[in-house]
Order: C-alpha cells, then structure tokens, then sequence
C-alpha cells in the first residue's frame, strides 16, 4: 500500500484516538454497564496524567520481511486498561495508583468522607486498589470507537480495500494488547 495514503489514515486514527480519549464518561464495573440502581456519580474527567493521549500514536513502518509498509500502534501500557478494563480478582499494585490518585486530587483538591472529613492519601489509595480488586474496571473501548468514527471517512476516500485492511490492523492491534494481559 502506498506510504503517502496510509499517512494519511495514521493521522486520522491518531486524531479519532485522542478524540475519544478526551470524552468523560462514567466508570462502570468490569463486564457490566454498571449497578442497576446504584447512584450516579457523573463522568470523571478523563485525562490525570496526559501520557496516554500525548503518546499513542499510529505511525507507518517498513516491514523488513516484506518490504510493505504497515499501520503500527503505539500506547503506553495504560492505554491496554483504559481500553479493556481490568478483571477483578487481585489488588493492582500501589505505585500506579498511588500516582494516578495524587494527580486525580491535584486536579480535584482533597477528597473527603460521608462525614466531611479529609481522607489521607493512604487510605484512599487503599479504598481504589481495594473496589478494583473486588468490582474490576470496566474499559471504554475507546480504540474500536475511534476505528468506527473514522471508519465511514476512510470507506468513502479510500474504498473497500483500504477500509478493509485499517480494520484488521487494528483487530491486530487489540488482539496483541490482549496476549500481553
């Protein structure tokens, strides 16, 4: 496939990536839409660090066995539980979350108890690594959603074929996150 096209659906997958990246939407239990019943808390705002949307990219590379040039997503780690959640069963470990809550009260302020109370960094640490440990995470799914925002604009410039082919690359792409899990 020619270099020049696929640059141009690099750019619009990154593009569709950051896009739903950025959208708030609620958190929900791992494999479920959420508690029937339960209270709605809002969307939390998406974004605590801002490695993830700074650093996933989709770029084209050269296959050294082929010859041909290929889509190439790159995320950081995060980006694979962002996506898919996360199944309950084990405590994730303490230095992400710690890190991932320092950064949620930094844009937040200080987070406080039924009773008005400040809770201690510690212990909140603890109260998140212990709901994902008993309830999972639930992803959002934001790469096959940003696949199908684009995916009418590329089957319109591009055709079947092209369409077709960013369609298993990113089938790829998600199935390789998923070995790693």
């Amino acid at each position: 496939m020619d270099e020049a096209l696929l640059n141009e659906i690099a750019q619009l997958l990154t593009a569709s990536f950051k896009q739903q990246l950025q959208i708030p939407r609620p958190s929900t239990r791992y494999g479920s839409p959420g508690v029937p019943g339960a209270p709605k808390h809002g969307a939390s705002a998406p974004i605590a660090s801002g490695r993830l949307l700074r650093d996933i990219n989709v770029e084209v590379v050269e296959n050294p066995q082929t010859g041909f040039y290929e889509l190439q997503m790159k995320m950081p780690i995060e980006g694979q539980f962002i996506n898919d959640g996360r199944r309950p069963g084990r405590y994730p470990p303490i230095a992400p979350i710690d890190k991932w809550v320092v950064q949620k009260q930094a844009m937040r302020g200080s987070i406080r108890d039924n009773k008005g109370k400040f809770i201690k960094r510690k212990s909140l640490v603890y109260l998140v690594r212990r709901s994902i440990g008993l309830y999972g995470y639930g992803g959002n799914s934001f790469i096959t959603k940003a696949y199908e925002e684009v995916a009418p604009q590329i089957l319109e410039l591009y055709g079947d074929a092209v369409a077709g082919y960013v369609a298993f690359e990113i089938d790829k792409f998600i199935d390789k996150l998923r070995e790693n899990d």
